[in-house]
């Protein structure tokens, strides 16, 4: 396969850990019909998936070139040269993902911009296809590759989502003592208070601090929830449970993705791991979970983890009920869509979640990024006496069309299914 010491000149950013990501398409990928250069990409494809030379083959004219920089000097490749490095599949293929970003056609000749996502490179190919003889075949390929560690870029994206801000109340009695881009909400109750996500290890002296500053004790929290079981969102269970003694609910297949302190997870791997942490309670679908007079709804909104849950309540505020919706997460596009044997039903769940989502009614959305319900904006526009400006009935609706709209991209983009 492509050599991982190879850095070319084209480089491209690769946005991580819920980023919705944007694509490098100019036009539209075309249908996928038999008649298409997309059947020689797919062979292609396939040869990188199952790791076989005679996909190389059948992709590529005899004669093809593979054109690269190494060490500031052009080196080249026959098709059976390339085809040569082609001798078994990876291990972590789970985690490899292939898109189509630009396909250009004109008559019989084509010319295609693919990236190939790996954890420790991302590949940029630039690839020339003739229609010959009624099949369309790469006549050439010139590509750049970028090195890159996953576990570090993560690590650094955390950093970045976990600044320091203004702890604040959102409507009645939830309260926002997260950070800049990585939530957590504290609902307060007469009978002890729930906290939903604490952010990672890291982040929890940021949350103590900022419950104690709006006049609570980290010490009342009764209930620990969770979004998802995700570092950025869960990584400090473990501690706030030995601090508080508080209760940890959280659904099945999240449960334990958390009681592995996330190791294995399907995109992840192991490199976004945490301390892992055993849950006190496992929820299903539509279970209520109750204390001080406060109901939250557990939804099952599988994508973004398998076991992704939003939670849904009610609030009283001058004189008026609100319905809110803490939103799990939508984010898929990074993910490897098809032909994925950790997650096969990844496409089939997130179609159900945007679905579902599609239909219920929120007052105020709220989610485990800041960026996702534009907590900054609406920070700004806080004044005492003014409407609230985290009540929008529309915002979910808004935001699930728009998810939608990235996931059907990144799906079309993507290797086709085998």
């Amino acid at each position: 396969m492509h050599s991982l010491s190879l850095i070319g000149a084209l480089l491209l950013c690769v946005f991580l850990f819920g980023l919705v990501r944007p694509s490098l398409a100019q036009t539209p990928p075309k249908p996928r019909t038999g008649d298409d250069p997309r059947t020689a990409i797919e062979l292609y494809f396939q040869a990188h998936a199952l790791g076989k030379a005679e996909f190389i083959e059948r992709a590529f004219t005899p004669d093809a070139k593979i054109k690269f920089v190494d060490a500031g000097e052009s080196k080249e490749w026959t098709r059976d040269e390339f085809a040569k490095r082609f001798e078994k599949a990876a291990q972590d293929e789970h985690r490899r993902v292939r898109r189509v970003e630009r396909l250009d056609v004109t008559g019989t000749a084509a010319s295609a911009v693919l990236t190939l996502n790996y954890p420790q490179v991302q590949f940029t190919d630039h690839i020339s296809l003739l229609k010959i003889g009624g099949q369309w075949r790469i006549v050439g390929k010139i590509f750049s590759a970028e090195r890159r560690d996953v576990g570090q870029e993560a690590l650094k994206t955390t950093q970045e989502r976990s600044l320091p801000f203004e702890p604040r109340k959102i409507v009645g009695n939830i309260y926002y003592v997260g950070a800049n881009l990585i939530s957590s909400f504290l609902i307060v109750t007469p009978a002890g208070n729930i906290l939903l996500d604490t952010g990672p290890s890291q982040m929890l002296p940021q949350v103590a601090a900022n419950i104690e500053k709006l006049g609570f004790k980290l010490q009342d929290v009764k209930v620990l929830l969770n979004s998802h079981a995700h570092d950025d969102h869960c990584g400090g269970f473990a501690e706030i449970k030995r601090r508080t003694g508080a209760t940890l609910i959280a659904s099945k297949l999240d449960g334990d993705l958390m009681m592995q302190g996330g190791k294995g997870d399907f995109y992840w791997g192991d490199d976004a791991k945490y301390e892992p942490v055993i849950p006190d309670r496992i929820v299903s679908d539509g279970e209520r979970v109750e204390i001080g007079g406060v109901s939250l709804t557990a939804h099952l909104t599988p994508g973004h983890t398998k076991g992704c849950t939003s939670w849904s309540m009610r609030v009283h505020e001058d004189g008026k009920n609100y319905d809110v919706l803490f939103l799990c997460g939508l984010t898929v596009s990074p993910y490897k869509l098809t032909n994925n044997d950790k997650y096969p039903n990844i496409v089939e769940d997130e179609r159900s979640t945007l679905q579902r989502l599609g239909g219920m009614h929120a007052d105020v959305l709220l989610a485990p990024h800041g960026f996702y319900f534009d907590l900054e904006g609406k920070v700004a526009r806080q004044q005492v006496g003014a409407p609230n400006p985290f009540v929008d009935p529309d915002e979910l609706g808004r935001h699930v069309s728009e998810m939608k709209k990235d996931f059907e991209e990144a799906l079309q983009a993507q290797e086709k299914q085998r």
